[in-house]
């Protein structure tokens, strides 16, 4: 390969570049990050119509820390696949990944949240494949006491948080839903 070969390739690399859903995430095979950030950019100035979701898969580590790391790929895989098949019955739906454990929606306004709660749904009746008879029994993995106070952590949910309307800027949706998204898990526990 010579210069002029590789000149090529790095303009075609820059093309491939210029679109970022040309570059999927590697454990999801959804869009990654960057495409969500384009994706967010092109609807929010049409937030009457579009909306943005932000999902995160709550309760994964106290699942890690009691049932190990074996099944933590194929639970995110399960997560993606199930927001991305939910997604496409509504038009134009779009799912990236934003992290390991969160995921961003963008559909029509009118549709995204029977879109999450239908996903939320068919997350939960996999999940239960994931645990223990012991555990399915009590309905928690773990029980603790905190203050005095008797604390229970439940299972992995799909939590999430929709922005219809565009209370913040472009740039800060994904870090706005999420701190959102972590208020609930917070107090959901």
């Amino acid at each position: 390969m010579g210069l002029k070969e590789a000149r090529e390739y790095i303009r075609k690399l820059h093309r491939l570049q210029d679109n970022p859903y040309n570059w999927p995430d590697y454990l999801t095979g959804l869009p990654d990050r960057a495409a969500v950030l384009k994706k967010i950019d092109e609807v929010y100035n049409k937030l009457d119509r579009y909306a943005v979701g932000f999902v995160r898969i709550s309760n994964i580590h106290p699942y890690l820390l009691k049932y190990g790391d074996s099944k933590h790929a194929e639970i995110i895989q399960w997560a993606a696949a199930i927001l991305k098949t939910t997604a496409e019955e509504c038009k134009n739906g779009f799912v990236g990944a934003v992290g390991t454990h969160e995921f961003a929606v963008v559909c029509r306004n009118r549709d995204i949240r029977e879109v999450l709660k239908k996903a939320r749904a068919l997350f939960l009746k996999k999940t239960k494949e994931f645990y223990s008879e012991s555990d399915l029994e009590r309905q928690y993995i773990f029980s603790f006491n905190r203050d005095g106070e008797k604390v229970f952590i439940g299972f992995m949910d799909l939590i999430y948080e929709v922005l219809e309307q565009p209370r913040v800027e472009k740039h800060n949706v994904i870090p706005y839903l999420a701190r959102l998204c972590n208020d609930r898990e917070t107090v959901e526990v």
